[in-house]
């Protein structure tokens, strides 16, 4: 899997998790509606409940939609970045001050109490962006929450892959081969298993299990001979292309 193929994933499961936050709506609106006919008292009351929820859920849509155009924003160093950026695209003069501006949306999302999807795609941003500002333990435990709610979406499968590579940036080998081993092992397409791979057999390495690492690395280029991870697997191990 290409890079700019990663990069599109983040924002595709985004997209989904606001598309079945829509589908969650409609189907409020329909039972509302089924309730709201069995009286005229409840049909009252069944408008204003229908409206009040309908309002929410706008707002939390609008709340995701920010997050997400926020954590894709810009980094601008010049006036040529600034002239080269996409019309609508939020900019940023640093990585850092981005970071602090996604865990400030996602933490309003939060704060409303929101569950599912958006609640999900909230955590996830939020714990990438508390790990690109150094808040490991912080990120680890939002991370996690992730993990254990969507433990077989998509929202989970990215959550999972962010952590295995906070745990092996924090020196946690043990800790990220277990998660990377789930991702190489997963079926579903959701996340590059050859990136579960890789990464599992350079904590393999790292914990010096020789002959596992080699076997991960054989499996990865056997696999996936065309892809960029297969190439880094052969240049880790001294094989020619």
């Amino acid at each position: 899997m290409r890079k700019e193929e990663r990069h599109q994933i983040k924002r595709n499961d985004l997209a989904s998790a606001m598309e079945a936050a829509g589908g969650y709506v409609g189907e409020n609106r329909r039972t509302v509606t089924m309730l709201a006919g069995v009286t005229a008292a409840i049909v009252v009351l069944g408008f204003a409940g229908r409206s009040w929820w309908v309002a929410r859920q706008g707002e939390s849509a609008r709340k995701i939609g920010d997050l997400i155009a926020t954590a894709n924003g810009s980094i601008v160093s010049s006036v040529e970045d600034l002239g080269n950026n996409r019309a609508g695209v939020p900019t940023f003069t640093s990585a850092e001050e981005r970071a602090h501006k996604v865990v400030d949306l996602a933490d309003e999302v939060l704060k409303g109490g929101e569950s599912g999807n958006a609640g999900l795609t909230a955590r996830l941003m939020k714990g990438s962006a508390l790990a690109d500002l150094g808040k490991a333990d912080d990120a680890g435990k939002t991370l996690e929450e992730v993990v254990s709610r969507d433990p077989n979406g998509i929202l989970g499968g990215s959550a999972r892959l962010r952590l295995a590579r906070l745990r092996e940036a924090q020196g946690r080998p043990a800790d990220a081969l277990t998660l990377y081993q789930q991702i190489a092992a997963d079926g579903s397409g959701a996340m590059p298993p050859e990136e579960g791979l890789l990464g599992a057999a350079r904590c393999q390495e790292a914990l010096g299990q020789k002959d596992a690492a080699a076997a991960s690395y054989k499996s990865l280029i056997e696999k996936y001979p065309d892809s960029e991870y297969a190439a880094e697997a052969r240049t880790r191990t001294g094989q020619s292309s």
